[in-house]
């Protein structure tokens, strides 16, 4: 499920020049300086949200850990951005224009838990899981993640339409204002 998450995480804001701006742009409204938030952090985040997919799915113990240090931050930084009581929109993989809320730390304290859980459980599951439930936790676990990813959607579906965040434009030109 968590690479699953990462990986779809990553290629949503990798996939292009625009999406990996407007991940700048997330990252700048989730007050981080410019200086700071710019390309290199960006690629960075993406990069190792890449990396957590890619030892996560390969059964490296180190994934649980990338995975652990980029969720509390995510989760922070929406803390950070809910308490300021502002409008950002969430990026988390790479295309909604929905504003990061409570749904988002919902979401994010259940793949935090799954991460602990996989993380503590990671050195006893090693010990011989048959053939047949192995293919089966693995589907459970894809698709599992592919729900995460259309989080956004779900919660359209159970509570209506919200009102957007500003596009990045918008943030700009108010700034110059």
């Amino acid at each position: 499920m968590l690479a699953t998450v990462f990986a779809l995480a990553a290629l949503g804001k990798a996939r292009g020049r625009r999406p990996f701006d407007e991940f700048i742009q997330t990252l700048e409204n989730l007050g981080f300086p410019r200086a700071l938030a710019g390309a290199p952090l960006a690629a960075t985040l993406v990069l190792t949200e890449a990396a957590s997919a890619l030892l996560l799915g390969v059964g490296v113990a180190a994934g649980y850990a990338l995975a652990l240090a980029l969720l509390v931050g995510f989760t922070l930084g929406i803390a950070w951005v809910m308490r300021r009581g502002e409008k950002v929109a969430c990026r988390c993989f790479g295309a909604s224009n929905a504003p990061v809320g409570a749904a988002h730390l919902v979401r994010n304290g259940l793949l935090l838990a799954v991460t602990v859980a996989g993380a503590v459980s990671h050195p006893s599951a090693s010990g011989g899981l048959a053939m047949g439930m192995g293919v089966i936790a693995g589907t459970v676990g894809v698709l599992a993640g592919l729900f995460v990813t259309r989080w956004d959607d779900l919660v359209f579906l159970l509570r209506g339409p919200q009102p957007l965040a500003a596009s990045p434009r918008t943030r700009r030109n108010r700034g110059s204002q």
